[in-house]
């Protein structure tokens, strides 16, 4: 590698965490095509494990501090001043004091570390604190940043649309992870849709060798991976399960996460009657779901819309299972139906129904079910658009090339996904995407 390659800065709100291995491949990916990767974290971890896969980033790791204290705060402007970016500080004084007074402070301190490195970009995940803080950074520094949006961040509640605008008017270019969220975003920013980039989240394919589906045995093995909260859906999934062993059908489940929603989840367990058939795993390293995904004979995913608004963008896990050739079953909701298509990729049902997901478990593992041919047609599928080192060249690409001018008008937006936003009561089942907008079909990138 050499060290004339541009630094690419990424600005996370928490470094490393558990959950997001996406970021982990991500970083790894870009590694791995000889980029220089700088990390900055706005909080320390509260996880107590992590996956091994961490040991192989060679990016150093900056926390940024957060002051306690007004004296705190004086020592940020002291690091800034003698950093020389007193002037850069009071030109963006005016944003600075409407922010977050934390999200001020820190980006102050973020601009002076970034003045002892040679970062050219600054990318952050999730439109949310980080990207807030690498926002301001930049309008100190003069630094180009891009952020990658995913789902929290740009369907609930509490998300102000004021804010996002903002975030999204300064970007030099804004990635997100499905053609639901592009168009969902083209739809309620238009004036800033000429930044907007489809790079879906990649996988390292290495890692997650394909084997074609076993013959399912007298007892029906079902995995289910995700945070123990209201949009994963699992509280379908025991009143689903339930109707399946009362029908007859032998079960063996096993749900690995942790949550908010545990205690309620394994109260239901007791409370249907399903100790001896389900059991909770808790917290499950990268190593450990890959041995559950072998042992599975049907992954569920049975996302849902949260009454927030909180929406699963396309569960990093869901796509390791097609990876590996664990049949799926999931739901219509934001970007899911661009990976599995019902009856090609996976089963694709109506999110929220226990009715329609015991149904759907039960034809996937039925014998009249190709399960082979859905488990080939899905590995062939994360092949062509999930694949980690395609995600990193198109992250360079966008990172480093010119910015774009002369917008033309987005395409008419769609309104015939489910989600957040979505019109009418009916989802589809199945839809199809582009794999990788670089750069969007809607702008010319000018020299």
């Amino acid at each position: 590698m050499l060290q004339s390659e541009p630094v690419t800065a990424y600005v996370l709100k928490m470094y490393p965490r558990f959950s997001e291995t996406f970021i982990v491949s991500e970083i790894l990916a870009r590694e791995a095509a000889g980029e220089r990767i700088e990390i900055f974290a706005l909080r320390p971890t509260t996880d107590a494990r992590f996956h091994p896969e961490l040991a192989r980033i060679k990016a150093p790791v900056t926390y940024v501090g957060r002051p306690q204290s007004t004296s705190g705060v004086w020592e940020s402007f002291r690091k800034a001043a003698s950093a020389g970016l007193t002037g850069d500080v009071a030109r963006a004084f005016g944003d600075l004091a409407a922010a977050d007074p934390d999200d001020a402070v820190q980006a102050i301190n973020l601009a002076a570390e970034l003045q002892r490195r040679e970062a050219r970009h600054l990318h952050a995940h999730f439109a949310s604190a980080a990207t807030a803080v690498t926002r301001l950074a930049s309008l100190i520094t003069g630094i180009p940043y891009s952020f990658t949006a995913h789902a929290a961040d740009i369907f609930r509640d509490s998300v102000s649309p004021d804010g996002l605008r903002a975030k999204l008017a300064g970007a030099h270019h804004v990635v997100t992870i499905s053609d639901y969220n592009l168009q969902y975003l083209r739809r309620h920013f238009p004036q800033q849709a000429e930044r907007l980039r489809l790079v879906r989240n990649g996988l390292e394919l290495a890692r997650f060798p394909y084997r074609d589906p076993r013959p399912v045995g007298s007892t029906v093995r079902v995995a289910a991976v995700g945070r123990l909260v209201e949009k994963k859906g699992f509280q379908h999934l025991l009143p689903a399960l339930a109707s399946l062993i009362a029908s007859g059908v032998r079960l063996d489940v096993r749900i690995a996460g942790s949550g908010l929603m545990a205690e309620e989840l394994q109260s239901g367990i007791d409370g249907l009657g399903l100790s001896r058939q389900v059991r909770m795993l808790g917290p499950q390293t990268q190593d450990q779901i890959h041995e559950l995904l072998d042992w599975a004979d049907v992954f569920v995913a049975p996302c849902v819309v949260g009454a927030d608004g909180n929406a699963d963008g396309i569960p990093t896990v869901l796509l390791e299972a097609m990876a590996t050739g664990t049949p799926c079953v999931s739901t219509a909701v934001t970007g899911i139906p661009e990976v599995v298509r019902d009856g090609h990729t996976g089963l694709l049902i109506e999110p929220g129904d226990p009715v329609l997901l015991a149904r759907a478990i039960r034809r996937i593992t039925s014998p009249g079910t190709d399960r082979t041919l859905l488990a080939r047609n899905a590995r062939a599928l994360i092949e062509r658009e999930y694949d980690a080192g395609r995600q990193a060249a198109a992250l360079r690409r966008l990172s480093f090339q010119t910015a774009v001018q002369r917008p033309v008008a987005p395409p008419e937006a769609r309104t015939d996904t489910c989600g957040p936003g979505a019109e009418g009561s009916k989802c589809p089942l199945a839809l199809t995407g582009a794999a990788m907008d670089v750069p969007s079909p809607q702008t010319e990138a000018v020299a």
